[in-house]
């Protein structure tokens, strides 16, 4: 049975996000949503996208957002790097680490995925988390090699909080923080789609869909490849070494 395939949407760069909304959109008007089976989901993605659409071109006009949007895409990286830290301790070899990554992920769970949040509720949850597990389970912490991990994610919160905050930055925040909020809007909106199409798809045969669903994973591909070559790229540019 043909599905659409899981994509990581929050590792796209705002632009590459909105773009491949753009040709999703476009997917569903050629097909239709009566024929997919999204009636009442595809009027609440348009809608979604077009407010996201907005808000990328007030944000293109202030000179302020490149600092913030660099700043949280940075802490967004250490929040997923420790994310996935704390998982490979629950396949380790060693029981202890074992139960220190077990102990460490309920805290992480408890939380949540702080990358969703609005800025400053992302920067408090990052701050009241981190202090907990530095406090009550600075033991576990030790055991699974997790401190430095910690110790760079404040150091990046605490940054985007600074710039954050900077007088001369207000306007920047506000535009900043409604693209963001139209961002989470228009995933939620997107992930409602597929999660509709495939389960029909499931239940009545993919042959209605089928179309629809190989070119969504067509631009899914697409998209994937893009970003691993960036982080190809960018993993090159950090480990050669500059000519003398």
């Amino acid at each position: 049975m043909k599905k659409i395939l899981f994509f990581d949407l929050h590792s796209m760069q705002n632009l590459e996000f909105s773009q491949f909304c753009t040709e999703i959109s476009k997917l569903i008007i050629l097909y239709t949503a009566s024929k997919l089976g999204i009636v009442t989901l595809a009027p609440a993605f348009q809608s979604a996208l077009e407010q996201l659409a907005k808000a990328l071109q007030a944000e293109k006009g202030s000179v302020y957002t490149k600092t913030i949007v660099q700043s949280d895409a940075y802490r967004d990286q250490l929040e997923h790097g420790f994310s996935l830290f704390v998982e490979s301790c629950l396949y380790h070899y060693d029981p202890a680490v074992q139960t220190a990554g077990e102990h460490i992920q309920r805290i992480i769970d408890k939380y949540g995925d702080l990358r969703r949040l609005p800025y400053n509720k992302e920067s408090a949850a990052i701050t009241n988390r981190n202090t907990e597990l530095l406090t009550n389970y600075a033991d576990d912490v030790a055991t699974a090699g997790a401190t430095e991990w910690l110790n760079k994610d404040n150091a990046a919160n605490d940054e985007f909080i600074a710039h954050f905050g900077e007088r001369a930055n207000e306007e920047a925040a506000r535009l900043v923080s409604n693209v963001r909020d139209s961002r989470n809007l228009t995933e939620d909106a997107y992930n409602a789609v597929v999660d509709q199409v495939n389960a029909l798809a499931l239940v009545n045969g993919d042959a209605e869909y089928a179309e629809f669903i190989d070119k969504v994973n067509y631009y899914v591909e697409y998209y994937k490849n893009t970003l691993a070559a960036r982080k190809g790229r960018n993993k090159a540019d950090t480990t050669t070494a500059p000519v003398q």
